[in-house]
């Protein structure tokens, strides 16, 4: 078949299809290894579109390529909870060992690895571990009756391990399920059996797991202090179902929000929403009641409900989790907005670093579309964006346009995809909706928390930290609480020098600041944001100024390009820390923070000069962008230069 029977076969696939350019981009790229002129040019003619348009989606997004390599193409992340732990030697090692066979490339958060340009698993901060097959007495370790033996198949588990792990399970004579993962992500691969946990494992441990003898054990699951501490209802399931299995879900009170949703209506609905005091998850923590109003009041023929799983921060990976491990509960979350706005279709925009996020949510979109019917559930891919996390980028994305930032208003909500009336809402956001709906949920939702965060929140432990994994709790513990009790302090052993808090855009919080509770008033009182409650801890071999570098690096790298403030100001900001990191007079910085705006002027500046310098720059990004991408850039930045002014000092 030549390169234009293909071309016209991809695009009479998604015939009918709304804002289809994406999806046809992607197969494109998958079926001939590049988007070149010609195929820019054959798309273009088909979709009524101009040369332009289609040049300029493709130019836009990361995963898109006018060339083709043959090479495998390999990409290591090199964001803050790789850097916490120690990614630069992995990717010293991995530029050494690779030569010229692959295409290898350091980004930012997008910590997976890619292969012949289509993504396939995670690549873990450090070299990876080859473990070959061992020849055992299978006879002696044999039971009499097939051991069920309950593995993860979440994506952490896979890089980990698991895979081979199962397999040499079942060639041991067991009965494998795969699971949901629990969120232990240190002890990963996690074999459980009759409730007993063992890990990490490797196959190397399965004589002894079977034997009973395996130095790993960790005592039964539910009841390690990790877990039955947490208070879980997003993923009161993780861990114990599997992932696409109706019977499962159905079996742990699956799909009885729905049934009580369609009972009460959209008006009550949204009350119910409201009461429980469920507020955003992706991080505005906007009140969700108040959103769905408005969308179930405006008047329109059609609308719609997109979930944001474009989940791009570092040290990030609930969505992912939740995706993976309980699907079903994230599709009637979106059926029941549905109900309650009058949408009749939803969309899940997923980042395209999830394959098996992907694949699991297009096979659940699939086996519930007859229970969630006449609700309708499509999958959208991404196309490598971290800026399309942010609501409008999301959803010019989801039109097939560049993931430009929209100025508001209008909102969203009264003109949101294809121009229509819009929910858009978190994975965790929406993940919660059918606990709320569920016969006295709203009500616990509400108990629980303090002050206006209510109820729980999957709180995500990353970077240097020894029990790192996910930990679902109520509004209000501490920070203090979370990284030195839950997550046991470093996994280096050294002392704690800075958390940052909701991603590249969270600012840096310094050990004296522990005693901030989990709640979103009081981050915002200390310029801190709890974001996506991705948490990414430094031990003190941080280097505070290279981190404050960094997240103008990535501002610049990742900005759509719509505003001014984003768009130069990222770029000036390397520069000026650049500036500031070579040199010049140094006085306590400290001390000198709220003099800056009366700082001399003169040619050649001095170190506090260019850090007046930076100062304004910083007030411009944050009150002039039109985004969070350049409005939160300054929290890291100026974060940094308040608590370690040493970590600028001349080097």
């Amino acid at each position: 078949m030549s390169s234009q029977e293909k071309l016209a076969q991809i695009v009479a696939d998604h015939a009918g299809r709304e804002g289809p350019l994406l999806p046809i981009l992607h197969d494109v790229q998958a079926e001939l290894g590049c988007v070149d002129e010609e195929a820019e040019a054959f798309i273009a003619k088909a979709l009524n579109l101009s040369r332009a348009d289609v040049h300029g989606v493709v130019s836009f997004y990361h995963d898109f390529h006018s060339k083709r390599d043959a090479r495998p193409v390999v990409q290591i992340c090199r964001a803050e909870a790789c850097k916490a732990r120690g990614v630069e030697a992995l990717i010293a090692g991995a530029e050494q060992a690779a030569g010229d066979r692959v295409k290898l490339h350091t980004v930012l958060p997008r910590p997976v690895q890619r292969r012949a340009q289509r993504p396939r698993r995670r690549l873990a901060p450090r070299p990876a571990r080859r473990i070959e097959p061992q020849q055992t007495d299978r006879k002696r370790m044999t039971p009499q009756k097939p051991l069920g033996v309950r593995i993860s198949d979440d994506a952490l588990a896979r890089a980990c391990g698991a895979d081979v792990l199962a397999a040499a399970f079942e060639q041991a004579g067991a009965t494998v399920e795969r699971t949901s993962s629990w969120g232990m992500h240190w002890l990963e691969p996690l074999v459980e059996i009759d409730g007993n946990g063992f890990g990490p494992a490797t196959i190397a441990d399965v004589d002894a797991i079977l034997d009973g003898t395996s130095s790993k054990a960790i005592g039964p699951v539910a009841k390690h202090p990790f877990i039955a501490s947490q208070q879980r209802l997003t993923f009161a399931r993780a861990g114990k179902t599997r992932p696409l299995s109706l019977e499962d879900y159905a079996a742990s009170g699956g799909w009885q929000g729905l049934k009580r949703a369609r009972q009460l209506g959209g008006e009550a609905i949204v009350d119910e929403v409201t009461r429980s005091g469920l507020r955003g998850r992706g991080g505005a923590g906007f009140p969700a009641g108040i959103k769905w109003n408005t969308v179930r009041l405006a008047q329109a023929d059609r609308k719609y409900v997109v979930c944001n799983a474009d989940e791009g921060d570092s040290g990030t990976f609930a969505d992912r989790m939740l995706m993976e491990g309980d699907p079903f509960q994230l599709i009637e979350g979106m059926a029941i907005a549905g109900e309650a706005v009058g949408a009749s279709k939803g969309f899940v925009y997923i980042r395209s670093e999830y394959p098996d996020a992907i694949a699991k949510m297009q096979a659940a979109a699939r086996i519930s579309a007859g229970i969630v019917a006449p609700f309708e559930v499509e999958i959208r891919v991404g196309a490598g964006a971290y800026v399309c996390g942010e609501e409008t980028s999301l959803l010019n994305s989801l039109e097939g346009k560049r993931g430009e930032v929209r100025a508001k208003p209008p909102l969203p909500a009264l003109r949101g995809a294809f121009g229509k009336p819009t929910v858009v809402n978190n994975v965790l956001t929406l993940a919660a909706v059918p606990h709320i709906l569920s016969e006295g949920g709203a009500a616990l939702y509400a108990s629980l928390g303090i002050e206006r965060s209510k109820g729980t929140m999957p709180i995500q432990l990353a970077g240097n930290i020894k029990h790192g994994g996910l930990y679902e709790t109520a509004f209000g513990v501490t920070l203090g609480e979370l990284v030195n009790d839950i997550g046991g302090g470093t996994q280096s052993g050294r002392p704690v020098k800075a958390v940052q808090v909701g991603g590249p855009l969270g600012a840096y919080l310094h050990p004296d600041q522990f005693d901030i509770p989990f709640d979103y008033e009081a981050y915002t009182v200390a310029d801190a944001l709890i974001g996506h409650a991705g948490v990414t801890v430094f031990d003190d071999t941080a280097d505070m100024g290279a981190m404050a570098r960094f997240a103008m690096e990535f501002c610049a790298a990742e900005s759509c390009g719509k505003c001014t403030p984003c768009r130069l100001g990222a770029v000036r900001g390397v520069e000026l820390i650049d500036r500031i990191l070579a040199g010049g007079r140094v006085r306590d910085l400290v001390e000198a923070l709220p003099q800056m705006h009366n700082a001399p002027k003169e040619a050649p500046r001095s170190q506090e000069d260019e850090i007046a310098l930076l100062v304004d720059l910083c007030e411009t990004m944050r009150y002039g962008s039109l985004c969070a991408l350049g409005g939160f850039t300054p929290f890291p930045v100026m974060s940094a230069l308040t608590h370690w002014p040493d970590d600028f000092r001349r080097r």
